[in-house]
Protein backbone atom coordinates (compact mmCIF):
# COMPACT_ATOMS: atom_id res chain seq x y z
CA UNK A 1 0.00 0.00 0.00
CA UNK A 2 1.48 3.42 -1.07
CA UNK A 3 0.50 6.99 0.41
CA UNK A 4 -1.60 7.92 3.33
CA UNK A 5 -4.80 7.21 2.13
CA UNK A 6 -6.37 3.65 4.18
CA UNK A 7 -8.29 3.27 0.66
CA UNK A 8 -12.13 2.62 1.30
CA UNK A 9 -12.49 0.22 3.32
CA UNK A 10 -15.49 -1.53 6.17
CA UNK A 11 -15.61 -1.10 9.33
CA UNK A 12 -16.45 -4.02 11.17
CA UNK A 13 -17.91 -3.64 14.20
CA UNK A 14 -16.00 -4.37 17.24
CA UNK A 15 -15.58 -3.44 20.65
CA UNK A 16 -12.82 -1.42 21.57
CA UNK A 17 -10.54 -2.53 25.16
CA UNK A 18 -8.62 -0.04 26.10
CA UNK A 19 -6.47 -2.71 27.53
CA UNK A 20 -5.95 -3.74 23.54
CA UNK A 21 -4.18 -2.02 20.89
CA UNK A 22 -3.64 -2.80 16.93
CA UNK A 23 -0.92 -1.63 14.52
CA UNK A 24 -0.76 -2.35 10.83
CA UNK A 25 2.34 -2.91 9.14
CA UNK A 26 2.41 -2.32 5.43
CA UNK A 27 5.11 -2.65 3.11
CA UNK A 28 5.49 -0.14 0.07
CA UNK A 29 4.54 -1.45 -2.93
CA UNK A 30 2.51 -4.30 -1.46
CA UNK A 31 -1.14 -4.30 -1.46
CA UNK A 32 -1.57 -7.04 1.42
CA UNK A 33 -0.32 -5.75 4.98
CA UNK A 34 3.08 -7.70 6.13
CA UNK A 35 0.69 -8.79 9.57
CA UNK A 36 -1.82 -7.03 11.68
CA UNK A 37 0.43 -6.74 15.45
CA UNK A 38 -2.36 -7.07 18.67
CA UNK A 39 -0.39 -5.53 21.82
CA UNK A 40 -2.50 -6.57 24.97
CA UNK A 41 -0.10 -4.80 27.88
CA UNK A 42 3.50 -6.34 27.37
CA UNK A 43 2.05 -9.03 24.64
CA UNK A 44 3.11 -8.56 21.72
CA UNK A 45 1.36 -10.75 18.60
CA UNK A 46 0.92 -10.87 15.00
CA UNK A 47 -1.82 -12.00 12.44
CA UNK A 48 0.50 -12.53 9.28
CA UNK A 49 0.25 -14.81 6.28
CA UNK A 50 0.57 -17.72 7.84
CA UNK A 51 -2.98 -16.69 9.17
CA UNK A 52 -2.91 -17.00 12.62
CA UNK A 53 -2.28 -15.31 16.05
CA UNK A 54 1.21 -15.82 16.76
CA UNK A 55 3.87 -14.47 19.19
CA UNK A 56 5.62 -11.18 17.66
CA UNK A 57 8.39 -8.89 17.88
CA UNK A 58 7.46 -6.97 14.44
CA UNK A 59 7.51 -3.50 15.96
CA UNK A 60 10.94 -3.50 16.76
CA UNK A 61 12.02 -4.79 13.79
CA UNK A 62 10.18 -1.72 12.04
CA UNK A 63 13.10 0.64 12.15
CA UNK A 64 15.38 -1.41 10.48
CA UNK A 65 12.89 -2.08 7.35
CA UNK A 66 12.90 0.80 5.15
CA UNK A 67 9.91 -0.38 3.08
CA UNK A 68 8.16 -1.03 6.45
CA UNK A 69 5.00 1.13 8.04
CA UNK A 70 3.57 0.55 11.32
CA UNK A 71 0.22 2.47 11.59
CA UNK A 72 -2.43 2.51 14.77
CA UNK A 73 -5.58 0.45 13.75
CA UNK A 74 -9.05 0.84 15.50
CA UNK A 75 -10.43 -2.43 16.11
CA UNK A 76 -12.82 -1.43 12.99
CA UNK A 77 -9.79 -1.43 10.92
CA UNK A 78 -7.77 -4.18 12.38
CA UNK A 79 -10.76 -6.53 11.85
CA UNK A 80 -11.14 -5.16 8.44
CA UNK A 81 -7.31 -5.95 7.86
CA UNK A 82 -7.40 -9.61 8.94
CA UNK A 83 -10.64 -10.42 6.74
CA UNK A 84 -8.43 -9.41 3.90
CA UNK A 85 -5.84 -10.84 4.79
CA UNK A 86 -7.80 -14.21 4.93
CA UNK A 87 -9.78 -13.77 1.90
CA UNK A 88 -6.78 -12.90 -0.31
CA UNK A 89 -4.31 -15.74 0.91
CA UNK A 90 -7.02 -18.32 1.22
CA UNK A 91 -8.12 -17.60 -2.46
CA UNK A 92 -4.12 -17.78 -3.90
CA UNK A 93 -3.43 -20.86 -1.79
CA UNK A 94 -6.52 -22.47 -2.64
CA UNK A 95 -8.45 -21.81 -6.29
CA UNK A 96 -6.80 -23.54 -9.02
CA UNK A 97 -8.27 -23.66 -12.30
CA UNK A 98 -6.52 -26.76 -12.41
CA UNK A 99 -8.91 -28.64 -9.55
CA UNK A 100 -11.96 -30.64 -10.21
CA UNK A 101 -13.78 -27.96 -7.34
CA UNK A 102 -13.05 -25.04 -5.79
CA UNK A 103 -14.57 -25.30 -2.83
CA UNK A 104 -15.94 -22.56 -0.19
CA UNK A 105 -17.11 -22.18 3.14
CA UNK A 106 -19.52 -19.70 4.18
CA UNK A 107 -19.86 -17.70 7.62
CA UNK A 108 -23.19 -16.15 9.26
CA UNK A 109 -20.67 -13.10 10.12
CA UNK A 110 -17.94 -11.84 8.73
CA UNK A 111 -15.66 -11.96 11.45
CA UNK A 112 -16.22 -15.43 11.45
CA UNK A 113 -13.85 -16.31 8.52
CA UNK A 114 -10.91 -15.93 11.13
CA UNK A 115 -12.01 -19.44 12.48
CA UNK A 116 -12.85 -21.65 9.98
CA UNK A 117 -15.03 -24.00 12.83
CA UNK A 118 -17.73 -21.33 12.27
CA UNK A 119 -18.38 -22.35 8.89
CA UNK A 120 -21.70 -23.03 8.55
CA UNK A 121 -22.18 -24.39 4.57
CA UNK A 122 -20.12 -25.89 2.21
CA UNK A 123 -19.78 -24.96 -1.86
CA UNK A 124 -18.42 -26.37 -4.73
CA UNK A 125 -17.40 -25.29 -8.15
CA UNK A 126 -16.82 -27.54 -10.51
CA UNK A 127 -17.21 -24.12 -12.74
CA UNK A 128 -18.56 -20.73 -12.91
CA UNK A 129 -22.16 -20.63 -12.29
CA UNK A 130 -22.03 -24.72 -11.11
CA UNK A 131 -21.77 -23.93 -7.45
CA UNK A 132 -23.63 -26.13 -5.64
CA UNK A 133 -24.16 -26.87 -1.49
CA UNK A 134 -23.67 -29.67 0.41
CA UNK A 135 -26.93 -30.84 1.76
CA UNK A 136 -25.69 -34.00 3.65
CA UNK A 137 -26.37 -37.29 3.23
CA UNK A 138 -23.72 -37.01 0.40
CA UNK A 139 -26.21 -34.82 -1.45
CA UNK A 140 -25.39 -32.02 -3.30
CA UNK A 141 -27.86 -29.25 -4.04
CA UNK A 142 -27.84 -26.32 -6.52
CA UNK A 143 -27.35 -23.14 -4.83
CA UNK A 144 -26.60 -18.76 -5.46
CA UNK A 145 -25.34 -18.19 -1.96
CA UNK A 146 -22.04 -16.87 -3.21
CA UNK A 147 -23.66 -14.92 -5.93
CA UNK A 148 -26.26 -14.20 -3.16
CA UNK A 149 -23.13 -12.28 -0.83
CA UNK A 150 -21.09 -10.87 -4.09
CA UNK A 151 -24.31 -8.96 -5.28
CA UNK A 152 -24.57 -7.70 -1.37
CA UNK A 153 -27.80 -10.00 -0.92
CA UNK A 154 -26.52 -11.18 2.20
CA UNK A 155 -24.77 -8.30 3.72
CA UNK A 156 -23.88 -9.69 6.71
CA UNK A 157 -22.36 -13.34 5.26
CA UNK A 158 -18.84 -14.12 3.75
CA UNK A 159 -16.89 -16.69 2.67
CA UNK A 160 -13.47 -17.79 1.44
CA UNK A 161 -11.43 -20.83 -0.14
CA UNK A 162 -10.46 -23.49 1.35
CA UNK A 163 -8.66 -26.81 0.37
CA UNK A 164 -10.27 -29.99 -0.30
CA UNK A 165 -9.02 -31.99 2.78
CA UNK A 166 -10.97 -28.75 4.70
CA UNK A 167 -13.52 -29.31 2.83
CA UNK A 168 -13.83 -33.12 3.36
CA UNK A 169 -13.71 -31.71 7.46
CA UNK A 170 -16.67 -29.16 6.78
CA UNK A 171 -18.98 -32.27 4.56
CA UNK A 172 -18.46 -34.39 8.20
CA UNK A 173 -19.06 -31.62 10.35
CA UNK A 174 -22.44 -31.03 8.48
CA UNK A 175 -23.48 -34.72 8.45
CA UNK A 176 -23.00 -34.81 12.10
CA UNK A 177 -25.15 -31.59 12.54
CA UNK A 178 -27.98 -33.48 10.29
CA UNK A 179 -27.45 -36.64 12.87
CA UNK A 180 -27.18 -35.19 15.94
CA UNK A 181 -28.80 -31.73 16.10
CA UNK A 182 -31.49 -32.00 13.18
CA UNK A 183 -33.13 -35.39 12.61
CA UNK A 184 -33.55 -38.85 13.69
CA UNK A 185 -33.29 -41.28 10.48
CA UNK A 186 -35.40 -44.59 10.07
CA UNK A 187 -35.34 -47.22 7.56
CA UNK A 188 -39.33 -47.76 5.77
CA UNK A 189 -39.66 -51.32 5.10
CA UNK A 190 -42.40 -53.25 3.24
CA UNK A 191 -42.25 -56.89 4.39
CA UNK A 192 -38.84 -56.15 5.73
CA UNK A 193 -37.15 -54.81 2.40
CA UNK A 194 -36.53 -51.20 2.66
CA UNK A 195 -38.44 -48.61 0.46
CA UNK A 196 -37.41 -45.47 1.55
CA UNK A 197 -35.56 -43.82 3.85
CA UNK A 198 -36.82 -41.24 6.18
CA UNK A 199 -36.18 -37.91 8.49
CA UNK A 200 -38.13 -36.93 11.59
CA UNK A 201 -37.18 -33.71 13.34
CA UNK A 202 -35.29 -33.82 16.47
CA UNK A 203 -36.81 -30.41 18.02
CA UNK A 204 -40.66 -29.79 17.81
CA UNK A 205 -40.20 -26.06 16.81
CA UNK A 206 -37.10 -27.36 13.77
CA UNK A 207 -37.20 -25.26 10.62
CA UNK A 208 -36.88 -28.73 8.64
CA UNK A 209 -40.41 -30.86 8.94
CA UNK A 210 -40.47 -34.63 8.34
CA UNK A 211 -39.13 -35.86 4.95
CA UNK A 212 -38.71 -38.89 2.51
CA UNK A 213 -36.62 -40.06 0.17
CA UNK A 214 -38.06 -40.84 -2.76
CA UNK A 215 -37.70 -43.50 -5.92
CA UNK A 216 -36.41 -39.97 -7.82
CA UNK A 217 -33.44 -39.74 -5.28
CA UNK A 218 -34.26 -36.97 -3.33
CA UNK A 219 -36.12 -35.59 0.22
CA UNK A 220 -39.38 -34.16 -0.30
CA UNK A 221 -41.42 -33.29 2.52
CA UNK A 222 -43.77 -36.01 4.20
CA UNK A 223 -44.73 -37.72 7.35
CA UNK A 224 -44.51 -40.94 5.71
CA UNK A 225 -44.08 -43.19 9.67
CA UNK A 226 -47.56 -41.87 10.23
CA UNK A 227 -48.68 -42.65 6.70
CA UNK A 228 -47.74 -46.04 7.32
CA UNK A 229 -48.48 -46.74 11.16
CA UNK A 230 -51.53 -48.51 10.44
CA UNK A 231 -49.73 -50.68 7.42
CA UNK A 232 -49.83 -54.35 8.96
CA UNK A 233 -46.64 -55.34 6.20
CA UNK A 234 -44.96 -51.79 7.14
CA UNK A 235 -42.39 -50.59 9.44
CA UNK A 236 -39.53 -48.46 10.12
CA UNK A 237 -36.30 -49.02 12.16
CA UNK A 238 -34.30 -46.03 13.48
CA UNK A 239 -30.77 -46.30 12.11
CA UNK A 240 -27.40 -43.98 11.92
CA UNK A 241 -26.71 -41.25 9.39
CA UNK A 242 -24.57 -43.75 7.62
CA UNK A 243 -26.63 -46.50 7.33
CA UNK A 244 -29.56 -44.53 6.20
CA UNK A 245 -27.15 -43.14 3.12
CA UNK A 246 -25.81 -46.97 2.44
CA UNK A 247 -29.89 -47.31 2.19
CA UNK A 248 -30.42 -44.25 -0.41
CA UNK A 249 -27.54 -45.22 -2.11
CA UNK A 250 -29.12 -48.74 -2.77
CA UNK A 251 -32.76 -47.97 -3.44
CA UNK A 252 -31.11 -45.25 -6.31
CA UNK A 253 -29.33 -47.97 -7.48
CA UNK A 254 -32.37 -50.74 -7.84
CA UNK A 255 -34.40 -48.09 -9.10
CA UNK A 256 -32.28 -47.27 -11.75
CA UNK A 257 -31.96 -50.46 -12.60
CA UNK A 258 -35.38 -51.30 -12.69
CA UNK A 259 -35.81 -48.22 -15.51
CA UNK A 260 -32.71 -49.00 -17.39
CA UNK A 261 -34.50 -49.29 -20.63
CA UNK A 262 -35.79 -45.71 -20.32
CA UNK A 263 -32.37 -44.44 -19.20
CA UNK A 264 -30.58 -44.62 -22.60
CA UNK A 265 -27.78 -42.17 -22.22
CA UNK A 266 -24.93 -44.66 -20.79
CA UNK A 267 -23.89 -45.68 -17.73
CA UNK A 268 -21.53 -43.83 -15.19
CA UNK A 269 -18.93 -45.51 -13.35
CA UNK A 270 -18.32 -44.86 -9.72
CA UNK A 271 -15.28 -45.97 -7.35
CA UNK A 272 -17.69 -46.67 -4.29
CA UNK A 273 -21.54 -47.38 -3.57
CA UNK A 274 -22.40 -44.55 -2.01
CA UNK A 275 -21.73 -42.58 -4.81
CA UNK A 276 -24.07 -42.56 -6.73
CA UNK A 277 -25.88 -39.98 -4.75
CA UNK A 278 -23.60 -37.53 -6.36
CA UNK A 279 -24.10 -38.34 -9.98
CA UNK A 280 -20.87 -35.42 -10.23
CA UNK A 281 -18.51 -38.17 -8.09
CA UNK A 282 -18.38 -40.74 -11.35
CA UNK A 283 -14.93 -41.32 -12.71
CA UNK A 284 -16.11 -42.86 -15.90
CA UNK A 285 -18.64 -42.98 -18.87
CA UNK A 286 -19.38 -46.12 -20.71
CA UNK A 287 -22.39 -46.65 -23.13
CA UNK A 288 -22.42 -50.43 -21.43
CA UNK A 289 -20.88 -51.06 -18.30
CA UNK A 290 -17.98 -54.55 -18.45
CA UNK A 291 -19.84 -57.28 -16.31
CA UNK A 292 -17.09 -56.80 -13.53
CA UNK A 293 -17.58 -52.76 -13.47
CA UNK A 294 -17.12 -51.68 -9.66
CA UNK A 295 -20.24 -49.67 -9.59
CA UNK A 296 -22.39 -48.55 -12.19
CA UNK A 297 -25.67 -46.29 -12.68
CA UNK A 298 -27.77 -46.04 -15.77
CA UNK A 299 -28.65 -42.24 -17.07
CA UNK A 300 -30.93 -40.31 -18.60
CA UNK A 301 -29.21 -38.37 -21.91
CA UNK A 302 -29.31 -35.13 -20.33
CA UNK A 303 -27.22 -36.76 -17.16
CA UNK A 304 -25.17 -38.66 -19.70
CA UNK A 305 -24.16 -35.20 -21.24
CA UNK A 306 -23.68 -33.46 -18.55
CA UNK A 307 -21.64 -35.96 -17.21
CA UNK A 308 -19.41 -35.86 -20.25
CA UNK A 309 -18.95 -32.37 -20.28
CA UNK A 310 -18.03 -32.23 -16.76
CA UNK A 311 -15.40 -35.35 -17.44
CA UNK A 312 -14.20 -33.63 -20.69
CA UNK A 313 -13.13 -31.02 -18.59
CA UNK A 314 -11.56 -32.92 -15.12
CA UNK A 315 -9.47 -34.66 -17.92
CA UNK A 316 -7.94 -31.26 -19.32
CA UNK A 317 -7.17 -30.09 -16.19
CA UNK A 318 -5.72 -33.32 -15.22
CA UNK A 319 -3.94 -33.60 -18.50
CA UNK A 320 -2.65 -29.78 -18.74
CA UNK A 321 1.14 -28.94 -19.91
CA UNK A 322 2.35 -25.66 -20.17
CA UNK A 323 3.12 -24.51 -23.81
CA UNK A 324 6.60 -21.96 -24.03
CA UNK A 325 6.57 -21.39 -20.09
CA UNK A 326 2.57 -20.95 -19.73
CA UNK A 327 -0.39 -22.51 -19.16
CA UNK A 328 -3.40 -21.37 -21.54
CA UNK A 329 -7.13 -21.29 -20.96
CA UNK A 330 -9.97 -21.22 -23.66
CA UNK A 331 -12.66 -18.92 -21.82
CA UNK A 332 -15.61 -20.33 -22.68
CA UNK A 333 -19.44 -19.12 -22.34
CA UNK A 334 -20.74 -21.93 -20.31
CA UNK A 335 -19.94 -25.67 -19.51
CA UNK A 336 -21.23 -26.89 -22.82
CA UNK A 337 -18.43 -25.49 -24.89
CA UNK A 338 -16.13 -28.08 -22.69
CA UNK A 339 -15.67 -30.18 -25.70
CA UNK A 340 -15.51 -27.38 -28.65
CA UNK A 341 -12.61 -24.92 -27.16
CA UNK A 342 -12.51 -23.42 -30.53
CA UNK A 343 -15.59 -21.34 -29.50
CA UNK A 344 -13.55 -19.79 -27.45
CA UNK A 345 -14.70 -16.34 -26.64
CA UNK A 346 -11.29 -15.18 -24.81
CA UNK A 347 -7.86 -17.28 -24.03
CA UNK A 348 -5.98 -16.04 -21.04
CA UNK A 349 -2.81 -17.50 -19.83
CA UNK A 350 -0.56 -17.45 -16.88
CA UNK A 351 2.92 -18.19 -16.32
CA UNK A 352 4.22 -21.93 -15.74
CA UNK A 353 6.88 -21.59 -12.65
CA UNK A 354 5.84 -18.87 -10.71
CA UNK A 355 2.35 -17.95 -8.58
CA UNK A 356 -0.27 -17.21 -10.81
CA UNK A 357 -0.32 -13.82 -12.58
CA UNK A 358 -2.97 -13.72 -15.18
CA UNK A 359 -2.75 -12.39 -18.99
CA UNK A 360 -5.51 -12.14 -21.51
CA UNK A 361 -4.58 -12.01 -25.23
CA UNK A 362 -5.35 -9.27 -27.28
CA UNK A 363 -2.66 -9.90 -30.43
CA UNK A 364 0.05 -11.63 -31.89
CA UNK A 365 2.98 -11.02 -28.85
CA UNK A 366 0.69 -8.66 -27.17
CA UNK A 367 -0.81 -10.13 -23.65
CA UNK A 368 -2.70 -7.61 -21.04
CA UNK A 369 -2.78 -8.00 -17.53
CA UNK A 370 -6.39 -9.78 -16.16
CA UNK A 371 -7.76 -10.33 -13.61
CA UNK A 372 -8.20 -14.61 -11.76
CA UNK A 373 -10.71 -16.11 -13.68
CA UNK A 374 -12.37 -16.71 -10.23
CA UNK A 375 -15.84 -16.01 -12.23
CA UNK A 376 -14.96 -17.31 -16.34
CA UNK A 377 -15.51 -21.14 -17.16
CA UNK A 378 -12.18 -21.84 -18.49
CA UNK A 379 -10.24 -24.63 -20.45
CA UNK A 380 -6.94 -25.68 -19.86
CA UNK A 381 -5.77 -26.29 -23.66
CA UNK A 382 -2.56 -27.57 -25.80
CA UNK A 383 -0.41 -25.45 -28.95
CA UNK A 384 -2.92 -25.87 -31.58
CA UNK A 385 -5.82 -25.00 -30.04
CA UNK A 386 -3.69 -22.09 -29.06
CA UNK A 387 -3.16 -20.98 -32.28
CA UNK A 388 -6.50 -21.97 -33.37
CA UNK A 389 -8.02 -19.74 -31.13
CA UNK A 390 -5.58 -16.57 -31.39
CA UNK A 391 -6.45 -17.03 -35.16
CA UNK A 392 -10.09 -16.57 -35.08
CA UNK A 393 -10.43 -14.16 -32.07
CA UNK A 394 -7.92 -11.28 -33.38
CA UNK A 395 -10.55 -11.53 -36.74
CA UNK A 396 -13.56 -10.53 -34.48
CA UNK A 397 -14.98 -8.02 -32.78
CA UNK A 398 -14.17 -8.22 -29.01
CA UNK A 399 -15.46 -6.19 -25.61
CA UNK A 400 -12.38 -5.34 -23.20
CA UNK A 401 -13.29 -3.53 -19.76
CA UNK A 402 -10.81 -1.56 -17.52
CA UNK A 403 -10.98 -0.73 -13.87
CA UNK A 404 -8.45 0.38 -11.46
CA UNK A 405 -10.27 0.07 -8.46
CA UNK A 406 -11.44 3.24 -7.75
CA UNK A 407 -15.38 3.34 -7.34
CA UNK A 408 -16.86 4.97 -10.90
CA UNK A 409 -14.28 4.21 -12.72
CA UNK A 410 -14.74 1.35 -15.92
CA UNK A 411 -13.81 1.98 -19.42
CA UNK A 412 -15.42 0.07 -22.16
CA UNK A 413 -13.64 -0.53 -24.96
CA UNK A 414 -14.59 -2.19 -28.02
CA UNK A 415 -11.89 -3.89 -30.42
CA UNK A 416 -11.20 -5.04 -33.57
CA UNK A 417 -7.85 -5.98 -35.67
CA UNK A 418 -8.13 -2.71 -37.73
CA UNK A 419 -9.71 -0.44 -34.31
CA UNK A 420 -9.96 0.42 -30.99
CA UNK A 421 -13.24 2.57 -29.78
CA UNK A 422 -14.79 3.52 -26.42
CA UNK A 423 -17.69 5.53 -25.32
CA UNK A 424 -18.73 7.01 -21.79
CA UNK A 425 -22.23 5.34 -21.77
CA UNK A 426 -24.60 2.97 -24.06
CA UNK A 427 -26.52 4.92 -24.92
CA UNK A 428 -23.55 7.61 -26.80
CA UNK A 429 -21.79 6.65 -30.01
CA UNK A 430 -18.47 4.56 -30.63
CA UNK A 431 -14.90 7.31 -30.48
CA UNK A 432 -11.66 6.16 -31.50
CA UNK A 433 -9.19 5.56 -28.57
CA UNK A 434 -5.55 4.04 -27.75
CA UNK A 435 -6.37 3.02 -24.36
CA UNK A 436 -5.24 -0.70 -24.30
CA UNK A 437 -1.60 0.46 -25.63
CA UNK A 438 -1.36 2.37 -22.00
CA UNK A 439 -1.57 -0.57 -19.55
CA UNK A 440 2.15 -0.56 -18.88
CA UNK A 441 2.17 2.94 -17.86
CA UNK A 442 -1.15 1.95 -15.48
CA UNK A 443 0.22 -0.39 -13.33
CA UNK A 444 -3.40 0.03 -10.76
CA UNK A 445 -5.25 -0.97 -14.54
CA UNK A 446 -7.05 -4.64 -14.63
CA UNK A 447 -8.31 -5.59 -17.70
CA UNK A 448 -10.99 -8.49 -18.67
CA UNK A 449 -13.22 -9.41 -21.03
CA UNK A 450 -16.42 -10.40 -18.95
CA UNK A 451 -18.67 -12.26 -21.74
CA UNK A 452 -21.70 -9.94 -19.96
CA UNK A 453 -20.55 -7.09 -21.93
CA UNK A 454 -20.61 -8.63 -25.05
CA UNK A 455 -24.19 -10.09 -24.49
CA UNK A 456 -24.96 -6.49 -23.80
CA UNK A 457 -23.15 -4.69 -26.59
CA UNK A 458 -24.86 -7.41 -28.75
CA UNK A 459 -28.13 -7.17 -27.98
Amino acid sequence: MIGDDWGLRDHYAGVEDPNVSYTIILVEGEALPLAVVRQTGAVEEAFTHNLRWEPSNLLSRVPAEPRWTARPANVGYANGFLVELVQVIRARQHLSEFADYKYFAVFRATLDVLDLSLAYMLVRRPEFYGDEEYAGHNMWETCDKLHDIDRGEDMRQEYVAISAAEAGELKQRIDATWENDILIHYVATINGNPFSVVGVPRKADSSVGPIMFTADGEFVPGDLLSQIADEPNAGAEQVTLDHAVAVMAALVRFHREQKKDELTGGYAIFQHPNDVLDIDSAYGLVRSPEPDAPVVLPLSDFEAYRLFLRLTMRSARRQAQPVDGHYYFAVLDSLRDAAEPDKAFSLIRCAADTSPRWELFLREGEWLPTASPLTLVTLPIGAAEVQRIKAHLVTGIRYFQIVNGEPGFMVTIRHTATSEETRQHPDLPWQPCDLLGRWRSEPKWTITQPPWLAERENG
